[in-house]
């Protein structure tokens, strides 16, 4: 765990959700649970009013806030030291890039060291489109380390039987659902209707046999573009 590292006794480190009321039952549930299995508990004051943890050895702080109102963070400031460890849990959650800068623009001031580390943990949006997607691609920084988890890395003792067999079950059936709900796998668009069109040229036997044509246009009211559709009707 960095924060009892001796080379980092004047860094706290503070963990974010976007909604304050789900920080009880996820990100200071998790931290607990990462800190029992590593043996630690009795180095720990563990307090949920406000939800922290503090490393008796320095007094050193680990905090859980919530987003809804991110102007609270420009009042946030550590007894000594500095935040030098933040964590988005569901960062896809949160409004973009954009929000997740500011937080650290306000987070990262401060006396006492220049490491810094920076956590972003989420599930992989169903659309490829959607922000946390897109971003993932985007080159930033040298530093920056991608790693893809899915069930299969984690000891089965953690997530149980069943847990597996639900994902085997989902796999024969829906690909995929399993693809992404288990893999992590992007596998639509944000605005698919139908997930089973495959996009490819018609044969001329095909255009041959139909026999009964129908045709339609689509052309929208604003920026949607000219869409004339023929489909087959009939034998």
């Amino acid at each position: 765990m960095l924060i009892i590292s001796p080379e980092n006794k004047n860094c706290h480190a503070i963990c974010f959700r976007k909604v304050a009321n789900t920080v009880a039952d996820s990100i200071f549930e998790n931290i607990l649970f990462a800190i029992d299995k590593l043996g630690l508990t009795q180095h720990f004051i563990i307090r949920k009013r406000p939800y922290e943890c503090v490393y008796m050895r320095t007094g050193q702080k680990i905090l859980f806030r919530g987003l809804d109102d991110a102007q609270k963070l420009k009042s946030l400031k550590a007894r000594f030291g500095y935040f030098g460890i933040t964590w988005f849990e569901e960062s896809d959650q949160f409004a973009g890039r954009a929000e997740i800068r500011n937080v650290l623009q306000s987070t990262m001031r401060g006396e006492g060291g220049d490491r810094y580390w920076n956590f972003e943990s989420y599930n992989v949006p169903r659309s490829k489109d959607h922000w946390a997607n897109e971003d993932i691609l985007e080159e930033r920084s040298e530093k920056l380390v991608i790693s893809d988890v899915s069930y299969k890395d984690v000891p089965i003792t953690w997530i149980g039987k069943q847990f597996v067999a639900e994902a085997n079950f989902l796999k024969r059936t829906n690909e995929m659902a399993y693809n992404h709900e288990y893999l992590g796998i992007a596998v639509g668009h944000g605005g698919a209707v139908f997930n089973n069109i495959v996009e490819r040229p018609i044969l001329r036997e095909e255009l041959d046999a139909f026999d009964q044509l129908r045709f339609g246009i689509d052309f929208g009211f604003s920026m949607d573009e000219f869409c004339p559709a023929c489909r087959r009707a009939g034998g």
